[in-house]
This record gives structure tokens, sequence and C-alpha cells, in this order.
């Protein structure tokens, strides 16, 4: 906009220029022919006045053909700008409507995402109990078995120290009747652990223990209390051993994680067949 106005200015300047000296040029020639025909001075006014007027409404003309091409030279220039402007403003707006769909499209994959992979840290999380790599806590019982004092019937067995048949008997029993999970001194009992003798004392999960033996187990107290107190069950039978036996109920027992390592050295999961 400063620019055509400057542009105005520079026309008007010079049509002003042009009319000046069209002016000069002929008062001097009326000035010339007055003065060599002896013209009155009110005859040279008029006739300067007649050509005077002239020239201004020529110089009006020549104003308004110029204020024309101006305005129709901005008209022209606003109309390419509006185009300008016009071609930028669809692209801004494709531009924002394909980042629109970009986070929609993140949005929607997030959610998903987020479901995916809250449904993969349970499944993690069931996996790791059933594996026995997480602690668990839970309503349950405790069983403690320990060196009994006075002698065993010799038809039954000759000593009445707990052996590793002793526990392995419970531990089994305590899985037949539904326990979750199982710790013997707190050595977590997993798929891969052993409870054996090795001379003087007993080994579970490669770990030496010594009485007395405190086995955990978390499920249902009622039902594990029923399966090891029922009559001719394992209580009455480690009784009969000489062996001392306390059951109790606890609802908020803690069985710690198995603290070996899992690996595999011969097995290998087969991949499936396509």
């Amino acid at each position: 906009m400063p620019k055509e106005v400057d542009k105005k200015e520079e026309i008007n300047k010079t049509n002003d220029k042009a009319f000046v000296k069209k002016l000069k040029v002929i008062k001097e020639k009326v000035f010339t022919f007055c003065k060599n025909n002896l013209v009155l001075p009110y005859t040279i006014i008029g006739i300067t006045l007649f050509f005077l007027s002239l020239l201004l409404a020529a110089q009006m003309k020549s104003m308004s053909e110029s204020e024309s091409v101006l305005q129709g030279k901005r008209e022209s220039e606003l109309a390419d700008e509006l185009v300008t402007l016009q071609r930028k403003y669809n692209d801004l707006k494709n531009s924002y409507d394909e980042n629109v769909k970009v986070v929609e499209e993140y949005q929607t994959n997030s959610a998903t995402n987020n479901e995916l992979i809250s449904s993969m840290k349970t499944q993690i999380n069931n996996l790791s109990a059933l594996a026995g790599t997480t602690d668990l806590k839970g309503e349950g019982i405790i069983i403690t078995l320990n060196d009994g004092t006075a002698l065993a019937d010799d038809t039954v067995r000759a000593d009445t120290l707990v052996h590793d048949s002793d526990i392995l008997t419970v531990v089994n029993e305590l899985k037949a009747a539904g326990a979750e999970a199982i710790s013997v001194n707190g050595q977590r009992i997993i798929t891969t652990s052993a409870i054996r003798c090795v001379g003087p004392v007993i080994q579970v999960n490669y770990q030496k223990i010594a009485a007395p033996f405190e086995i955990k187990a978390i499920g249902n107290a009622q039902y594990l209390e029923s399966a090891m107190t029922i009559k001719n069950g394992v209580v009455d039978l480690l009784s009969e051993y000489g062996v001392q036996v306390t059951v109790t109920r606890q609802s908020d027992i803690v069985v710690g994680k198995y603290e070996g390592t899992l690996s595999f050295k011969n097995a290998i999961v087969p991949e499936d067949d396509e």
C-alpha cells in the first residue's frame, strides 16, 4: 500500500510540473501576441484565463485517468494476494487435517496398547505366581513338624525324627488340597524343587534345612486344615511315627518367592508350524 501511494504522488508531481511548464509557454505566447498586436490588458487576461481553464480541464482528466490506472492496478494486486492467501490457507488446512488424523490414530493406538500392556502385565503376574518367582500373600495354614521325644512303636518306625519323606508327604497333600503357594523353612516349592535327605540334614532347593520345619501353604484355610487333620490323614500318620505336628490357621500368610535360578539347558520351546 505505501509503495502505491508513492507512485501516485510521483505521477501527480510529474503532471504538475508539466502543467506549470505548459502554462509558462502559453503565457509567453499570449504576451508576445498581445505585444505585437497591441491587444488590451483585459483581453490578455481573458485569453489567459481561457487557456488556463483548458489546461486545468486537461490536468483533471489526466489525474482521473491516473487514479483509474492505480485503482485498477491495486484491485489486480489485491486479487493476486487473495489467491495466494487462499492457497496458503488451503495448504495449512490440509496439513492440519492430516495432523488431526495422526493424533487420532495415536490416541486410538495408545488406548489399544494400554489395554494390551495391562493384559500382558496381568498374564506375567499370573505366570510369575504359578512359577513361584514372586511373593504371595493370603489366607492359609502353617504346619510345624518337629522331632519327637518319645520312642515310636518299632512296628511303625524305629525313630521319631522328621524325614524328607514326611515333608514330601505333607507338601503333596497340600497340593492335592488346592494349596496355591507352599514354602518349607522359607524355601518356595516350585515344579523343579527337590526334597531329599543328605546325611543328617534335609535339602530343599539344594539348601540345607533343619527341624523344626515350618510349612506354609496359601489357599482356602478351612479346606486345607480339614484336609490335613482328617481322620487317618497326614497329621494322624505323622503322630503315629512320633513326630510332633501342629496346624494353625492364619488369614495373613506370606510365602516368599523362589530365590534360585530358573533356566533350561536341554529343553526348548518348539516353534509353531506354519
